[in-house]
This record gives C-alpha cells, sequence and structure tokens, in this order.
C-alpha cells in the first residue's frame, strides 16, 4: 500500500478517489474524520489522504491525477452547458452538477 495524495480540501481528496474509483484503482481514504483532532495531533498528521491498494496501479494513478489537473487548469473560467440537462456548469466542475453527465469534450 501506498499513500498517493493528501490535501486540506476534503472535497479535492474525495474527487481524486472518485476519480481512482471510475478508472477500477483500488484505493481508499485514510484520516477521513480526523481532522477535529486537530491541535492534539500536528495538523500535517491529521490530512485525509487516498491510499492505493495496489502500488502497481501508481503509474497510472499519477497519469490520472495530472490529466485532472491539467482539465481544471484549462478549463476554470470557461461556463460550460449540460448536452444531457442544460444546465449551466462553472469550468472547474467534470460533472454537471445536476444531473451528474460528464462534461463535453
Amino acid at each position: 500500500m501506498q499513500k498517493f495524495y493528501s490535501d486540506y480540501n476534503q472535497v479535492k481528496v474525495r474527487q481524486v478517489k472518485c476519480l481512482l474509483d471510475d478508472a477500477g484503482i483500488p484505493c481508499f481514504v485514510k484520516n477521513e474524520y480526523i481532522q477535529g483532532a486537530s491541535g492534539e495531533i500536528p495538523p500535517h498528521e491529521t490530512l485525509p489522504e487516498v491510499w492505493l491498494v495496489d502500488d502497481s496501479w501508481l503509474p497510472k494513478a499519477n497519469e490520472l491525477l495530472k490529466q485532472m489537473e491539467q482539465d481544471l487548469s484549462e478549463h476554470s473560467e470557461e461556463v460550460w452547458q449540460c448536452e444531457n440537462c442544460q444546465e449551466a456548469n462553472e469550468g472547474q466542475f467534470l460533472i454537471c452538477w445536476q444531473c451528474e453527465s460528464s462534461r463535453p469534450q
């Protein structure tokens, strides 16, 4: 097992976990509920973390994370319209917040 990703922002950690789940990469979140202990425990030890169950998935996981970060930075200012429900979504969303359809290419 190997720690793959951590961040102070639990939403980002969950987003990475979902990305890996969608790709079929076995992983889990550690320290998900420990942030309340910050102060008693050093803050860097309470970060939520995504761990890979099998280290052989690391290259694929890194590739997916790099692509996700690139997609988010390229489209962060663009508003896009969902092809399924016609909802307007901010550029940082990779899926429609209304119907959960993927952003068109």
